[in-house]
């Protein structure tokens, strides 16, 4: 009977989990993103099953499904789940979180799942069912922008955009070379200016908007060049040159793209010129301010917007 018994046991979990085996399994290597992946939870609580929306991850927005199983393969209704897109190579994840909706029978489905960039990505899904507790990291490579075809941005909502009138400063502030550059000489060089403000150990907003910078650059070009990037910190105790130039690269960024930091009292001048100044570096918000060569009137952009949107904010600036 014993026999019988861990042969019915075995025969349940193959049937259960195709090609899984009965361990706990550990997060996947990465790998090209499929219509469906079959995973163990860590502690082998759990077996998860991700539908991708469109196959893929990809950049912009994505929707998944989530089919959740216990042990003998039935269905866990009721069960909190959350799901973090992670970038473990930048050591951060997104701004905005995914959204989650039970749909009955052990199934979930995910909403607002944001890829700001190309490269390996993690989803950690997280479970918590009564006291068992237990999670799943799957690994996804997602291409660059016309590697692959990629599906339409779904619209961003609840930004701010406004004309704002700016008097810039001359204040010396030191780019992530250690060279002392003048803000207004910078801004007033003859270029359009696409000015940001960020702080290098960030791990929320400032990434999404570094990405937006380098996805502009990545849309122009050739022509990168005629634009001036500007992205100023707000923690310039911390974010010296060295630290600016290792941010830099993680973002690729070049010619044109200026990582600027200074004393405090010159930093906070700026910060006040622009409207933009915090108590906390932790409370700042996202900020994207626009200006056409040689003008005062600045396009203020208030919250997250789509790489189109601010590509679309660009070219009108070109046009004026």
């Amino acid at each position: 009977m014993k026999y019988t018994a861990t042969s019915i046991c075995l025969l349940l979990c193959l049937l259960s989990f195709p090609g899984e085996g009965c361990a706990a399994g550990a997060p996947q290597a990465p790998r090209e993103s499929s219509a469906l992946l079959s995973q163990r939870s860590e502690k082998g609580a759990f077996t998860l099953q991700l539908i991708m929306g469109n196959n893929r991850l990809g950049l912009g927005t994505n929707t998944l499904d989530i089919a959740l199983r216990d042990r003998l393969g039935r269905g866990v209704e009721g069960a909190r789940l959350k799901v973090t897109p992670w970038m473990p190579v930048m050591g951060h994840g997104v701004w905005e979180k995914p959204v989650l909706h039970e749909i009955g029978g052990g199934n979930y489905h995910v909403d607002n799942v944001s890829i700001i960039m190309a490269g390996i990505w993690e989803l950690k899904v997280e479970v918590k069912k009564g006291e068992l507790q237990d999670r799943s990291v799957f690994s996804f490579t997602v291409a660059e922008a016309g590697e692959t075809q990629q599906a339409p941005e779904t619209p961003r909502e609840g930004y701010q955009r406004s004309f704002v009138e700016y008097q810039v400063p001359s204040v010396p502030l030191v780019n992530q070379d250690g060279k002392t550059l003048d803000l207004k000489a910078l801004v007033d060089s003859g270029k359009p200016v696409v000015l940001d403000f960020i702080f290098t150990t960030c791990t929320t907003v400032c990434p999404i908007l570094s990405a937006s910078f380098a996805s502009l650059r990545r849309e122009l070009g050739v022509n990168a060049g005629g634009v001036q990037l500007i992205s100023i910190t707000i923690d310039p105790e911390n974010d010296q040159p060295e630290q600016l130039k290792q941010y830099q690269e993680r973002f690729s960024g070049g010619p044109g793209w200026e990582f600027l930091t200074g004393n405090r009292d010159d930093v906070g001048r700026v910060l006040r010129a622009f409207d933009a100044f915090v108590v906390d570096k932790m409370s700042h918000e996202p900020v994207y301010l626009l200006r056409a060569p040689n003008s005062t009137r600045w396009v203020r952009i208030k919250g997250l917007i789509k790489k189109s949107d601010l590509v679309r904010e660009y070219r009108s600036l070109e046009n004026r």
